[in-house]
């Protein structure tokens, strides 16, 4: 069983290539925009004055009004850069994961091969779960291996930029914190994929049940419920609970109010971002900040949802033949 559970994740990967397609573009993006940052450093030619409380500074370029900040300065900026790329890659991604589930279950009646994929010794469960299964684990690994592969190339590039102007290879890595880092976005893939696991099991469902355009359905149906429950102000709860739910990206939590579902707050004013301070540096997790997270009742309630939906997409797999 394990073995054809695997050929199906093996299956889903050669059929949707912008699994693979995607994460090489980024990256492929990532070291454009280094080299262009590494051409305008080393053709410009300029002077700007820099005046502080105490002193008058003359700087020549970037690198030297970088190299002059102070080390807490220098933080902000690496740590700020890196996380804005993942959180660029992570919302790119979430989009491919939303038209990955929507395509799942009607592309394979839609281009007629699922009366084949039937006729093969594997469940329709197994078939469904092996959809979710990307969704679930392989596209957060496929994140968090981009954001770092993207973090490694931007830090090494800029490295060689500094080194190319006489200045300090190292000084960028003084002030990044990787391992934290890591830990940090393993946890925060591992949030996000909890509080979306009711989405990733409506897309399912409406994959598996709409004869034409799944999108349509998947966005009107809860626009619709949004609506009517903010017009008239029945109080149902529909509207929270929905926009909540919106897959936005890593930073798509409420920020900082006291009703926060995602356990850490998000305060603009003090550029924190959720569990990380970037003059700070990086605060892990603790086990209460877990164990309050997996004790929210909205987010149990997300999982049974999700599993809900995802078993009326198994059911209607049963029922589906190559129409539409």
């Amino acid at each position: 069983m394990m073995t054809s559970f695997i050929t199906l994740l093996r299956r889903e990967l050669w059929e949707h290539t912008s699994l693979k397609a995607i994460p090489l573009t980024l990256l492929a993006f990532v070291l454009l925009a280094n080299l262009a940052f590494f051409f305008f450093v080393s053709t410009s030619n300029f002077t700007f004055t820099i005046n502080t409380d105490t002193e008058t500074r003359q700087v020549v370029n970037t690198l030297d009004y970088f190299a002059q900040m102070e080390a807490s300065k220098q933080a902000i900026i690496i740590n700020g850069i890196m996380i804005t790329t993942g959180m660029i890659i992570n919302s790119i991604m979430l989009i491919v994961m939303f038209f990955y589930l929507l395509d799942s279950l009607y592309g394979e009646r839609k281009d007629r091969t699922i009366l084949f994929w039937k006729s093969l010794p594997v469940t329709n469960r197994m078939t469904v779960l092996s959809k979710l299964s990307i969704a679930v684990f392989i596209i957060p690994v496929i994140i968090f291996i981009t954001t770092g592969l993207a973090n490694l190339l931007i830090m090494a590039l800029q490295s060689y930029t500094f080194y190319h102007h006489q200045y300090e290879a190292g000084l960028l890595w003084q002030q990044v914190d990787i391992t934290g880092l890591s830990m940090f976005s393993i946890f925060l893939l591992l949030q996000q994929t909890i509080w979306y696991f009711p989405v990733m099991g409506w897309l399912l469902f409406c994959s598996a049940w709409c004869r034409k355009s799944p999108i349509v359905v998947a966005v009107l149906i809860p626009a619709i419920l949004v609506f009517i429950d903010s017009s008239f102000m029945l109080g149902t709860g529909f509207s929270e609970i929905i926009v909540e739910r919106l897959p936005l990206g890593i930073m798509s939590m409420q920020m900082g109010n006291e009703s926060n579902l995602m356990t850490y707050p998000y305060n603009l004013s003090s550029q924190q971002l959720p569990g990380f301070n970037m003059v700070a540096g990086i605060r892990l997790p603790s086990v209460e900040d877990i164990l309050q997270f997996l004790m929210n009742i909205k987010v149990w309630m997300g999982i049974i949802i999700g599993i809900f939906f995802t078993g009326l997409a198994i059911s209607l797999r049963r029922w589906r033949d190559d129409s539409l």
